[in-house]
C-alpha cells in the first residue's frame, strides 16, 4: 500500500510540473506559444507584443516581447478595494 501511495504521489507531482507555464527571458515568441497554453494576445504594436497567461481567478501573468524576444514578465494580482457583503435578514 505504501508503494502505491508513493507512486501515485510521484505521478501527481510530475503531472503538475508538466502543466506549469514556462517563461524565460530571451525566449522567442514561437517557443513561448508552444510551451504555454492558454495564452491570450493583449496588445500588439510595431514595437512590442503583450500576452496574458491566466494563473488563477485573481492573478494574471503578462509577458512582453520586443523584436520577437521575451524582455519582461509582470504578474498582476487583482484585489478589490471595496468588498460589499450582502446580508440576509
Amino acid at each position: 500500500m505504501r508503494i502505491f501511495i508513493t507512486i501515485l504521489a510521484t505521478l501527481l507531482m510530475s503531472a503538475c510540473t508538466l502543466l506549469r507555464n514556462t517563461v524565460e527571458i530571451g525566449m522567442t515568441e514561437s517557443e513561448f506559444k508552444q510551451k504555454n497554453i492558454p495564452v491570450y494576445l493583449s496588445e500588439m504594436t510595431e514595437e512590442y507584443t503583450i500576452y496574458r497567461i491566466p494563473q488563477d481567478e485573481s492573478r494574471d501573468l503578462f509577458v512582453y516581447f520586443e523584436k520577437g524576444k521575451l524582455v519582461r514578465v509582470q504578474e498582476v494580482v487583482y484585489r478589490p478595494d471595496l468588498i460589499i457583503e450582502k446580508r440576509q435578514n
